[in-house]
């Protein structure tokens, strides 16, 4: 009912607590309830991805980063130390940073700071990096896109054909020594 009355396209439960037997139940595009790694979290486990995949019709963009409050209230961290090696991690991978920041969490100034800090990075890996900072809904379009989009070979060389296909990457996965990297 509120679905269609605030014109929602995208849900999160309350604490990432979930079903997801029940997603398709609930009639969104997307959801933001399930964690890469939920062992801090009050419902433990999670998907072992940060990237976005399809569960039924709906699409799950996985949580990917400790929320505030854990860093805060249960690792009692003040500073971008664990965040930073997430996004690093995460970046490594070409995976999705998502980020849960509660208002009333961020009240105090210690806590402001440190989320001040975040956002000064994230500015900065857009502005040098070239990451893509999107709201979750674009990701749910460019995800459902991508996922319509299809590889083929023309002639020696493959490529990808299909709407928005100028927006992506064909990449293929090398072993470098004990590494796998990606080359574009």
């Amino acid at each position: 009912k509120y679905r269609k009355i605030f014109g929602s396209r995208g849900f999160r439960a309350g604490v990432l607590y979930r079903n997801i037997d029940w997603f398709n139940l609930l009639h969104f595009e997307y959801d933001m309830s399930v964690p890469n790694v939920g062992h801090l979290d009050p419902q433990r486990g999670g998907c072992c991805t940060t990237f976005p995949y399809f569960v039924g019709k709906i699409l799950e963009i996985p949580v990917t980063m400790t929320q505030d409050y854990m860093l805060f209230n249960i690792l009692r961290q003040y500073s971008l130390d664990l965040w930073e090696q997430q996004i690093s991690l995460v970046l490594k991978k070409h995976g999705v940073m998502n980020f849960i920041v509660h208002p009333d969490y961020i009240i105090n100034q210690r806590e402001q700071n440190v989320y001040k800090s975040l956002l000064g990075r994230l500015a900065e890996l857009r502005r040098n990096a070239g990451v893509w900072i999107p709201l979750p809904g674009e990701v749910n379009s460019w995800w459902r896109q991508r996922s319509q989009m299809k590889l083929v070979k023309n002639g020696s060389e493959w490529k990808i054909v299909g709407d928005g296909n100028e927006r992506a990457r064909l990449a293929r996965a090398v072993v470098e020594g004990d590494k796998l990297v990606y080359v574009l």
